[in-house]
């Protein structure tokens, strides 16, 4: 997904849970008149419309307080109109924003209101997600050096005997080469694609051998240990698998609505 529409997905994705809409009421109680304002009413879901909003933004407010707030509101627009405010291209422009965020809102509630959030599924969600998951950590250590001609030399003197942690003391240009190249461990995605690819082909106590390149240097990578990484509990992650599903499922909708758009760039 190009950075325009992932931008568009993730806008959408923050709508979607921003926002809660009233559930279905009657159209005559939703209707309702409660004050009209220099000839303009304001009604029953105008009210219900504001009080979600305060409770989107964490406050609470009384219906009388909401009623007279919506009633400085209707001041104001009136008083903007009659000023010509409403005209300017900006204006414009700022309305079709807000409607279309107002819109885009409603359309996502409605597309993601049957996505299956039950604790199956978001079960099922975790299990292939550990499944896919790199559930190995690494202990390793490594002379890095400035060109291959180096290090395969190094390569050479490992192959007839010298000590690697005294090899990675004496040529290793790194940070880690006076504890003897020792990194520690990490997992997969803590270093960079090509270091991490020749750990995990290394047998435990082997070095590679031939040097690694990486936007580093020249490594020389020696594979200390390796263990199991424990995953995290379902529960402990249960929300933040929630989270992803939604986006995904947002992010797909956003797409397939971009698949099949013309769009043309001005």
């Amino acid at each position: 997904m190009n950075k325009k529409l992932l931008l568009a997905a993730a806008t959408a994705t923050s709508l979607s849970c921003a926002v809660v809409f009233a559930d279905g009421k009657d159209d005559d109680a939703a209707n309702k008149a409660l004050v009209i304002v220099n000839g303009e009413t304001i009604t029953a879901v105008d009210r219900d419309t504001q009080a979600q909003q305060f409770v989107a933004r964490g406050q609470q407010a009384s219906d009388e307080q909401i009623v007279e707030e919506l009633i400085s509101l209707e001041l104001m627009r009136q008083e903007a109109i009659k000023r010509g405010l409403d005209k300017t291209p900006q204006m414009d422009a700022e309305m079709k924003i807000m409607q279309a965020r107002v819109l885009a809102n409603a359309l996502l509630t409605e597309h993601t209101a049957s996505v299956d959030m039950s604790d199956e599924s978001l079960r099922a969600e975790y299990d292939k997600q550990i499944a896919m998951a790199d559930v190995k950590e690494y202990q390793a250590s490594h002379i890095l050096l400035e060109d291959e001609a180096r290090a395969k030399e190094i390569i050479v003197e490992l192959n007839d005997g010298a000590d690697f942690a005294e090899a990675a003391k004496k040529y290793s240009t790194g940070p880690s080469g006076p504890n003897g190249g020792d990194l520690g461990w990490f997992d997969a995605g803590t270093m960079v694609p090509e270091f991490s690819q020749a750990v995990a082909e290394l047998d435990t106590g082997k070095y590679s051998a031939t040097p690694v390149k990486t936007d580093f240097g020249w490594h020389i990578i020696k594979l200390v240990d390796s263990r199991s990484k424990e995953a995290q509990p379902f529960e402990s992650v249960k929300e933040q698998i929630r989270t992803m599903k939604m986006r995904t499922e947002v992010e797909q909708f956003v797409r397939s609505l971009h698949d099949e758009a013309t769009i043309e760039m001005q």
